[in-house]
């Protein structure tokens, strides 16, 4: 018999786990389970004598020292050198012997390759991927829930176990320059957790090989078969990371695990993530020129702009028997034509060669490069800066400055001047998008600039794909209302697209826009963009094998003591600032404590702000009601009469930890209540419960500690946002925004929220801040009777 909110957690049959039912409030709270971390290799800067050692050379290589400074270098070295790290390099002829060594960690082997009668060969740097893989092995029972990893358990023999790699691979520049390039393969487990798996310590990605980059040659470059030379080159090296996988993936290999029980495992690339130029190489697609850029897809090139249709899906059976017919062909020319039908390259693929899954639906959504760093930056900001700046000079200084007096929000960044900002990173532009709504909603109007005020309500719905494809858990109802948002999106982007033909010749069919069609197949395959997102990766671009063995063993020795830390932590905790659970609810900490002031002196400092008139009367009242409220009783039984010479202590920094409406988990928000905060007043605002059924908001104007009998109570004076806003306005439902208006008291602090004003005492929500935000937003639309795009 089920109960409102129960879970049931059902397992794979093969895995021999019985089905178990949850109660919500026992599943979200369950522990994580401790695990047994295998102790790493206590030594991970060898072959070098010590971690000094290492770390000097690898200054060494970063700066690309010539061997007069190298020489300087270890002979400043040397000179400082004390302690118990052992330094023995006495040039850098020491330095090169020991890089000489480490690079032995990877097996080296050239591939000889040939085009048009010439010959060449390339060195390939690759670590046994199976090797790699049973070091980090452990209990399997790990719960990857997505349809990808069921299938494939669904593929594999009674009593096997599914053991599946992601792997990434991207060309990067590794000096200033530009000049010097490599092209780094990383592998992760995806059997491992999320946090561990995209971590930089044990369990996290590694370097697993090292790519020829084929340098073009001028002789051959402008050739069509090049492109396929560079292709095979590709596939040819990558086959040697993947070989001590391929037999395995087939059979199978018993494996004794670190409970000392053998299982039986069958590795497999579950994901490739790769930006949309890599994803072309790793299915030998031709590209955003060919007639079907997709990889993953049948699009036709004319239709990338359109996610609303539905195409078939590749397939790596498919596609090899289209190569197969063209090599039946008898010249060049027809084999050609075969392939270009189909927007293939005559080469065959090393990932064929592993049993499972489709090399295609392998293939997945690479939030970083298609979305932060691609599609707004590159189309819709370009596009939306045109209408401000046509709008006048006035307007473009109205976005900056509405960008520059944003309110902070702690891990947002706060770009100023936009309007002629350079992206650096991809940052850059992810932060502007979760502003520019809420800096041009009123400048850009539909009377005024109506194609400007139709590509702002794309934007909009742009940002709610983005959150949706951002979101840590999913649902069958946030996969379902996703796909509503990406087929909304679509529809507008079209009537833009038709809107303006006649007045600009701006492409709309390209495939970073067309992916979006593919996003929530991704999640529903593999689990939350997380999973398979290229960012994590590129952190890693040029780390050295040593490099990762010694973050490896300072995260171990972090965990050795984080249990000492975790003891301080509560001892701060119980001695330092006062930690109160409101009514049971959560758990909320004051900081920034300031020296103790009178009543009557608070009244006289703040005298010409109303929300302080008869604080003290005020409070009286509050407490007479609120302490019998939760089972706390009255001091002698006597309703409470605090006096104006009574004392309260001031705070200006307020942590509340609160359960996230997205993956159910603890998180914490930093909020400031100071009128001086990195030189400007910081009062943030608030979610505030005021009703077990009513949820508001509000501005923190004073937090406080006032002793009543043996209680010390956390308080805080708000200014609740709770007034009728009126009939809700055209703008605010074409953009979906939340009004909010100033007025009364309140009760207790559910978690913070970012406010922006519009007007004199109207705020609009900003619920791009974070997915539980976006959540939050969506349920309070709904409680208020707004339409929502479910």
């Amino acid at each position: 018999m089920f109960m409102k909110d129960d879970i049931k957690v059902e397992h794979h049959l093969n895995s021999g786990i019985k089905a178990k039912v949850y109660a919500f409030e026992d599943f979200q709270r369950n522990p994580m389970a401790a695990t047994s971390d295998p102790p790493p290799n206590k030594k991970p800067w060898l072959p070098f004598k010590s971690r000094l050692e290492f770390e000097v050379a690898q200054i060494a290589l970063e700066a690309a020292l010539n061997n007069d400074q190298t020489d300087q270098l270890i002979k400043i070295c040397r000179q400082c050198a004390i302690g118990n790290d052992k330094f023995t390099f006495e040039n850098h002829k020491d330095i090169h012997r020991k890089w000489d060594a480490a690079s032995q960690r990877f097996t080296k082997e050239v591939i000889s390759m040939t085009y048009e009668d010439k010959s060449w060969d390339f060195e390939v740097y690759y670590r046994d991927l199976w090797e790699w893989a049973a070091d980090l092995l452990r209990d399997p029972h790990e719960p990857y829930t997505a349809d990808a990893f069921w299938d494939l358990q669904s593929q594999l023999p009674e009593g096997a176990k599914p053991l599946t790699f992601i792997l990434y691979a991207d060309k990067t520049k590794l000096s200033t320059s530009g000049t010097a390039k490599a092209y780094p393969v990383v592998a992760r487990l995806a059997n491992l957790p999320t946090d561990i798996r995209n971590g930089e310590g044990i369990g996290g990605g590694y370097v697993v090989g090292w790519l020829p980059v084929v340098k073009e040659d001028k002789e051959f470059a402008k050739k069509p078969g090049w492109v396929n030379f560079k292709n095979k080159v590709w596939h040819q090296a990558f086959l040697r990371i993947l070989a001590s996988l391929t037999s395995k993936s087939k059979t199978g290999q018993w494996f004794e695990c670190l409970d000392r029980l053998s299982r039986w495992f069958f590795p497999s690339i579950l994901i490739l993530s790769a930006d949309y130029e890599e994803q072309c190489v790793m299915s030998l697609t031709r590209g955003v020129r060919s007639l079907w850029p997709c990889p993953i897809c049948l699009v036709p090139r004319d239709a990338l702009s359109d996610v609303s249709t539905r195409y078939p899906l590749r397939t790596s059976k498919d596609l090899q028997a289209i190569i197969n017919l063209a090599r039946t062909k008898h010249t060049l020319e027809e084999r050609e034509k075969t392939l270009k039908e189909y927007g293939l390259r005559d080469v065959d693929n090393s990932l064929w060669l592993i049993q499972h899954p489709d090399v295609h639906r392998a293939l997945s959504y690479d939030k970083l490069h298609f979305r932060d760093g691609g599609l707004f930056d590159d189309h819709l900001w370009v596009e939306f800066q045109k209408y401000l700046n046509d709008l006048g000079r006035d307007v473009v200084s109205h976005i900056d400055k509405r960008f520059k007096e944003f309110p902070r929000w702690r891990n947002q960044k706060h770009p100023n001047q936009v309007m002629d900002i350079a992206f650096t990173d991809s940052s850059i532009p992810e932060n502007i998008l979760k502003m520019i709504l809420y800096a041009a909603h009123d400048v850009v109007t539909e009377e005024d600039c109506p194609l400007g005020y139709l590509l702002l309500r794309c934007i909009r719905l742009y940002i709610e794909v983005d959150m949706y494809a951002s979101l840590e858990v999913h649902t069958s109802d946030t996969i379902r209302e996703g796909r509503n948002v990406v087929q909304m999106f679509s529809v507008f982007l079209k009537q833009y697209i038709d809107k303006t033909a006649d007045i600009e010749d701006k492409g709309w069919n390209f495939p970073k826009l067309h992916m979006d069609a593919h996003l929530l197949d991704d999640i529903e395959a593999k689990g939350a963009t997380r999973n398979y997102n290229t960012k994590p990766n590129e952190k890693m671009h040029g780390s050295s094998y040593i490099h990762r063995r010694l973050i490896d063993f300072d995260e171990y020795l972090r965990l050795q003591t984080q249990d000492q830390f975790d003891a301080a932590d509560d001892a701060l905790d119980a001695t330092d600032d006062a930690v109160i659970p409101l009514a049971g609810l959560f758990h909320v900490k004051v900081g920034s404590k300031q020296p103790p002031l009178t009543f009557e002196s608070v009244e006289n400092i703040y005298h010409s702000d109303d929300a302080f008139s008869n604080l003290r009367i005020r409070l009286n009242d509050f407490l007479n009601d609120f302490l019998p409220a939760i089972n706390i009783p009255l001091p002698q039984g006597k309703r409470i009469r605090l006096r104006a010479s009574d004392q309260i202590t001031e705070f200006r920094f307020l942590k509340v930890n609160y359960e996230s409406m997205v993956d159910w988990q603890q998180h914490t928000d930093y909020l400031r209540c100071s009128p001086q905060f990195f030189g400007a007043p910081c009062f943030d605002c608030v979610f505030i419960r005021v009703t077990l059924m009513k949820v508001i908001f509000g501005c923190l104007l004073f937090l406080f500690e006032c002793t009543v009998g043996k209680h010390t109570f956390p308080l805080a004076l708000v200014h609740p946002y709770d007034a009728p806003t009126g009939i809700r306005l055209r703008k605010d439902k074409n953009f979906n925004l939340f009004r909010v208006r100033a007025r009364t008291r309140a009760q207790s602090i559910i978690r913070g929220v970012l406010l922006v004003p519009d007007g004199p005492s109207d705020y609009l929500v900003v619920d791009t801040v974070d997915t539980n935000m976006f959540v939050h937003m969506r349920e309070m639309h709904l409680e208020a009777g707004h339409l929502v795009r479910a």
